[in-house]
């Protein structure tokens, strides 16, 4: 998606800095040729970069919009290292409160490691497809408001 004003790069910057300091574009951040902000998703935020491309008598505006790199990996490590201290925990529960389960680690590691690890592919395909249509709506709503800021209209593409 493409936002066309006939502002300048350093003006748009300047009408930019001012929306964010009245808290309408979240972790505002200019960088060289553009900016970059942020979308909010469900589980994963992702930041929405604008780019400014000068043409003639007008500036094109052009925004790519990418997952936050660090909270996939923390989600990662956190289901990772959180598997095997279940095993223990449960096993060690169910030890302790029924006498007719069996005071085996093995036998728990065999069922609650499948239930616990074949999951994760699905909820970690629900929770990045699911975020990504959030920060898309929200990506929406920013460049919105970016084209109301600097006077410009909203052309074809896709964030």
């Amino acid at each position: 998606m493409e936002v066309g004003t006939a502002l300048d790069p350093e003006k748009i910057a300047e009408k930019l800095s001012g929306l964010s300091r009245r808290g309408k574009l979240p972790g505002y951040v200019p960088k060289s040729g553009g900016f970059l902000t942020l979308a909010y998703g469900w589980v994963y935020d992702f930041d929405l970069e604008g780019t400014f491309r000068r043409a003639a008598s007008e500036t094109a505006i052009a925004f790519r919009l990418s997952v936050k790199p660090k909270m996939p990996w923390i989600v990662a490590l956190s289901l990772a290292l959180s598997v095997f201290p279940g095993v223990w925990i449960t096993d060690s529960m169910l030890s302790t409160y029924f006498d007719w389960y069996p005071r085996e680690f093995w036998k728990t590691c065999a069922w609650y490691l499948p239930l616990s690890i074949l999951p994760i592919p699905w909820v970690w395909k629900t929770a990045m497809n699911r975020s990504r249509a959030e920060a898309e709506a929200s990506a929406q709503e920013l460049i919105e408001r970016i084209a109301t800021e600097v006077g410009g209209r909203i052309g074809a593409g896709g964030a």
